[in-house]
């Protein structure tokens, strides 16, 4: 399964997810907590996964696809 296997919103919703949950790391507070939350049921309720045989199997391929790029070090 590749990037272009999920849809574009699920993508964006993965990437939002991530983002939340470092803003929500960085900063602990309970307005960070419920936009963290808010993500995680759209990503859960996304209807791409009625689509899926095995929805772990689908998930983990999913959040591998979305996950941000390491920073890279500039070369010296």
């Amino acid at each position: 399964m590749s990037d272009t296997d999920f849809p574009a919103d699920l993508l964006e919703l993965q990437r939002r997810w991530y983002t939340a949950e470092a803003d929500w790391a960085a900063d602990p507070t309970e307005e960070k907590l419920a936009a963290f939350a808010t993500v995680g049921a759209e990503l859960y309720s996304h209807p791409y996964w009625a689509t899926v045989g095995n929805r772990h199997e689908a998930s983990m391929k999913l959040k591998q696809a979305a996950r941000p790029a390491p920073a890279q070090s500039p070369a010296a």
